[in-house]
């Protein structure tokens, strides 16, 4: 059986509107921990972590897309694992799945820097003598 390309877009653009959440969570997050809302920021988080079960859940269904058969995970693999600097779509569909991939990573290389940043400032919040 052939690998749906078209199933795995969906799950893509599931998996980026989730990841576009989870930036939009965040930066209320950082507006929350300059107010020191304590209350607030669990209950963000919470949020943050039920964005990051969907993302986990987009990608547990893409992969099982290419159960179907060893060329269908062998394409699926070439896909969604391959290095996006060199990746080219032959066709329309693989195009666009490696355009959502590439928005979406950068995306959550921001959110990286943003979870850092955070990071650091709860923790200095946290500190003795920090304020």
């Amino acid at each position: 059986m052939e690998l749906d390309l078209m199933k795995v877009m969906i799950l893509l653009q599931r998996k980026w509107n989730s990841v576009r959440e989870l930036d939009r969570l965040t930066c209320e997050l950082e507006e929350i921990v300059e107010r020191d809302d304590g209350i607030s920021a669990v209950m963000i988080l919470q949020l943050r972590d039920d964005e990051m079960l969907k993302i986990e859940q987009c990608m547990e269904d893409i992969w099982q897309l290419g159960e179907v058969s060893r060329e269908a995970s062998e394409k699926l693999r070439q896909l969604i694992a391959s290095d996006l600097d060199k990746a080219e779509g032959t066709t329309p569909e693989e195009k666009k799945i490696f355009e959502i991939r590439q928005k979406t990573q950068v995306l959550l290389d921001k959110l990286k820097k943003k979870d850092q940043e955070l990071n650091r400032r709860m923790a200095g919040n946290n500190r003795p003598g920090s304020r």
